[in-house]
């Protein structure tokens, strides 16, 4: 296939009915890539992606040919077909992918139809290795303002892989909105009986809005997002309801259980195609044999109420033994903080009703592994960063744990819902809030308006993403991460993108010593409320 796509039959590459998106690394040799045609029927056409190494010569020396690989759209769900195709990478080398369609007899021009990159790990540290982190789209919010900001971002900050952490689409406000709306994401709608619709009658509905919202957040809200750099997934509640698994109290659609489930099963079927078409619960990769991460949903396997699990046993067993077993500094990518609060305390009885009764969010702490996760962390014996969303807030936060630096870096939204717009929180000042054997650690949070000149930046809102930048020296096996928050909206006098707060230079070490046990310290004083009967989980009949 390589002789295909000579100049004189080329057209744009602009085309709308087709998609390319990097998805995770295949353990470190490999890449997966993202393949859509969102046209209603098959075509006959003939298609390939097609690779093309980028670089210095002398790296190409390792890869200089161009590959082809072919394309069929095996898979689908509802107004999408697609494919999900292993490519081979080698290190340190960048790819410009794209994807070519062979026409049929009556326009037999071979056409460029989408494109994209990405890059293979790098094979130090040296070269520096730039993430990303976001979460929170909701996409009537945006207006092109993340596309800007994207584009406004220096090269030195271009990320070779991003982390989406979740609610990367908000499909209970997508139906809300779908009728007439007193506020976004509340309207009418919000009341309407699908309940005595038929099984079939409320899935076709549902499909509807459904995958018409995934198809414009991918390719018009996301889509200058989704084409550069390989991409990590995460759902976040939004991805099926507020609160999910939990009955929402303030979407009386979804009280009657049959709802429920007709909407979380075409709600999974859409996150499954579009956002974790591996359907992996974990993710791990390396960098350099340097810097190990570890990526975790937290919410596609979320048992319903209080103390209900996060993830099932064997991921969590893969997770507490990468925590123990860490032999450098690790990245932990979450889609909601570890620094929150319990809510299910004698004190917090008002939240914890509200909760309960689905007017407020469960926490991390409010989940039955929380304990168990905080022990494993304890015992980690090389220091650790967390990225974490959800909060509507950006955040950095410090702590000494076990002997070691436990950082978190929260990030959220990238587009504000207006009705959920929240303050910074500096909260909790010690870690855990839920208390947990002996493990009582102080909280450090950096005071964000020290590192801004805000006489400089015009901020028209609290919209923001973070990217981090990894790099060490060879003959070092500390790590440096420069930390900036950019705000989507905030511009300088000349109009490039400016950070809302930066911590630079930040240090990972690798600890030469196994971590030792903290002294005891007595735990602050929380009861626990008696235990609910919390709510089935839900299952298709």
């Amino acid at each position: 296939m390589s002789g295909k796509g000579g100049d004189s039959s080329l057209e744009s590459p602009v085309c709308e009915r087709y998609q390319l998106v990097p998805h995770g690394y295949d353990g470190n040799r490999g890449g997966w890539i993202w393949i859509a045609d969102f046209a209603q029927s098959a075509s006959a056409a003939r298609y390939w992606l097609r690779m093309e190494p980028q670089g210095a010569p002398t790296a190409l020396a390792r890869e200089s040919r161009c590959r082809d690989i072919p394309v069929a759209f095996d898979r689908a769900a509802d107004g999408l077909r697609f494919s999900f195709v292993c490519i081979p990478l080698h290190k340190g080398l960048r790819y410009r992918l794209s994807l070519w369609r062979e026409c049929t007899e009556d326009s037999p021009a071979v056409r460029r139809v989408a494109e994209g990159g990405c890059a293979g790990l790098p094979d130090s540290l040296a070269q520096g290795f730039n993430v990303w982190y976001g979460t929170c789209f909701y996409r009537p919010a945006d207006r092109g303002a993340l596309a800007d900001a994207l584009a406004a971002l220096p090269a030195e900050h271009q990320p070779q892989v991003s982390f989406l952490g979740g609610d990367q689409v908000y499909l209970d406000t997508a139906f809300s909105n779908s009728g007439p709306s007193i506020i976004p994401g509340f309207g009418i709608r919000n009341f309407s009986p699908l309940v005595l619709r038929t099984r079939a009658t409320i899935r076709r509905k549902l499909n509807h809005v459904f995958s018409r919202e995934y198809r414009e957040n991918w390719r018009n809200g996301l889509g200058a997002k989704l084409r550069s750099g390989f991409h990590y997934f995460l759902a976040g509640d939004h991805e099926f309801w507020n609160d999910y698994p939990n009955p929402p109290g303030f979407l009386p659609v979804l009280w009657p259980r049959k709802v429920r489930q007709v909407w979380e099963a075409c709600a999974r079927e859409l996150f499954a195609a579009y956002q974790a078409p591996a359907n992996h619960p974990a993710s791990q990769f390396t960098v350099a044999d340097t810097l190990r991460f570890f990526v975790l949903d937290t919410r596609l396997q979320r048992a319903p109420g209080r103390d209900g699990r996060f993830t099932d046993d064997q991921t969590f067993a893969q997770l507490t033994d990468w925590l123990r077993g860490l032999d450098r500094a690790g990245v932990l990518v979450l889609p909601a903080p570890l620094l929150t609060h319990w809510q299910f305390r004698k004190l917090g009885l008002g939240k914890s009703l509200l909760v309960r009764l689905g007017f407020g969010d469960h926490s991390l702490a409010d989940t039955g592994q929380y304990q168990d996760l905080v022990r494993a962390l304890r015992d980690c014996p090389q220091d650790v960063l967390i990225l974490a969303g959800d909060v509507h807030f950006s955040r950095f936060a410090r702590m000494d744990l076990g002997g070691k630096q436990v950082v978190e870096v929260v990030s959220s939204p990238l587009a504000c819902l207006p009705s959920a717009a929240a303050d910074r929180e500096l909260k909790p000042e010690y870690f855990p809030d839920r208390p947990t054997d002996d493990i009582r650690a102080q909280v450090h949070y950096w005071r964000h308006e020290e590192s801004s000149d805000s006489a400089r930046i015009s901020r028209r809102g609290n919209n923001n993403f973070v990217t981090l930048g990894f790099r060490s020296d060879d003959s070092d096996d500390d790590i440096r991460v420069d930390v900036v928050c950019w705000n989507i909206e905030g511009r300088e006098v000349n109009g490039a993108l400016t950070p809302d707060w930066q911590v630079p230079d930040l240090v990972l070490k690798k600890r030469r010593r196994s971590a030792p046990v903290a002294e005891p310290v007595p735990p602050s004083v929380a009861t626990p409320l008696p235990e609910s009967p919390g709510i089935p989980e839900v299952r298709l009949d």
